[in-house]
């Protein structure tokens, strides 16, 4: 008789545990301290940043960015997205700024649209603006304006630790800086620095679609329709991309110029102590809005204002700030036009009329003497 077969335990299986590849003792010390590396020596803070949790400093920088602890550069401020400062500022001074964001539907937009807006607007004075991104140091203006204000004075290009920057050979003091730069960082470190006493406003925004634009690289036109009026023609803002926000309002300013108010070039309006193509500039420089124009008042793809009591043979200055429904304003180029309205209430000019009447009196002279001679003639 056979024997019976005792049968067979179940075939285990055995996992292999994921463990270090073994090697040398040197090697498996390398990639433990590859792997430590990777872990932040210490919690820090940027340099210049308060509050800032989720940076770190594994190094000092202090000797690298030996600019930002001159007693001309103030400390470091937060900027929020779509937020707007207004800043007084002391000649030769820089204020900074940092920005950043995390925003990942923002950071999900198509490249046409993943955009930063910085624009800065002098109220008064000069003021340049300096851009750097992912990294500080924060940008250096005294790298490139030297001895400001001085026989020795020099400016040159580019400036350390800067990306974007104003245009500082002196042709555009007085002018608005505004940069829409790709959003390719989550970081951005700001310098704004004045060649004089200045005060100014400051807004970042990387939802591009809520600032307005205004129509036709903001041209205005003017026409005088009576003695004491005048309109205003300009075409609608826009907005990139649509349909985030939209027009709800225009403001119109004017203003006479006196005599003495001249711009400095063609490239400002007016001058630094005097900018009329600013929000705050017409502000400072306006008591108020002559009106306000509804966005719905706009037809034909053309908006019209009538200014009223305007004075013959004066210098006015006329502009319009645009504002959408999310409260970000922008300005137009602005128009400086003189009224020569005149009244005609005579048929011809004085010199035409002074012949007239002397040949008139002329010819009634001789009808005149013509008479008597005949009354002697035939008694």
């Amino acid at each position: 008789a056979s024997r019976p077969q005792a049968s067979r335990p179940p075939r285990r299986i055995r996992r292999r545990r994921a463990t270090m590849p073994r090697g040398r003792p040197a090697t498996r010390a390398l990639l433990l301290a590859a792997g430590l590396s990777l872990v932040p020596l210490r919690l820090g803070q940027d340099l210049g940043l308060a509050g800032q949790p989720d940076t770190f400093s594994p190094q000092d920088l202090s000797q690298v960015c030996a600019h930002q602890t001159l007693p001309t550069v103030a400390a470091s401020v937060e900027i929020q997205d779509g937020e707007t400062v207004y800043e007084k500022i002391m000649k030769n001074q820089t204020h900074r700024y940092f920005f950043r964001s995390y925003n990942v539907t923002t950071m999900n937009q198509p490249d046409q649209y993943r955009k930063l807006i910085i624009n800065l607007e002098p109220c008064k004075g000069v003021v340049y603006l300096f851009v750097r991104k992912t990294r500080q140091c924060y940008p250096n203006p005294y790298s490139c304006i030297t001895k400001l204000g001085t026989d020795l004075e020099r400016r040159t290009k580019p400036c350390a630790w800067t990306h974007f920057m104003s245009e500082t050979d002196r042709s555009r003091d007085g002018t608005p800086t505004f940069f829409e730069v790709p959003l390719s960082s989550t970081k951005y470190y700001l310098s704004v620095y004045a060649t004089e006493n200045s005060a100014y406003t400051l807004t970042v925004l990387a939802d591009i679609g809520a600032f307005p634009r205004p129509g036709n690289n903001g041209r205005i036109y003017a026409r005088q329709l009576r003695e004491l009026q005048v309109q205003l023609s300009w075409d609608p803002a826009s907005f990139n991309p649509r349909g985030i926000s939209d027009v709800k309002q225009y403001w119109v300013y004017s203003s006479m110029l006196l005599d003495n108010d001249d711009r400095t070039n063609m490239a400002v309006f007016m001058r630094p102590d005097k900018i009329m193509n600013t929000v705050c500039g017409l502000l400072n420089n306006t008591d108020r809005e002559y009106i306000r124009i509804p966005a719905a008042d706009c037809e034909g793809g053309v908006c019209n204002a009538t200014i009223d009591g305007v004075i013959t043979d004066k210098r006015y200055v006329f502009n319009v700030v645009v504002e959408s429904y999310r409260g970000y304003r922008m300005a137009y180029a602005g128009l400086i036009m003189r009224t020569d309205w005149e009244v005609i209430r005579q048929a011809a000019s004085d010199k035409t009329l002074a012949v007239i009447g002397a040949v008139s009196g002329s010819v009634l002279g001789m009808v005149v003497i013509i008479y008597f001679l005949m009354l002697k003639v035939y008694g």
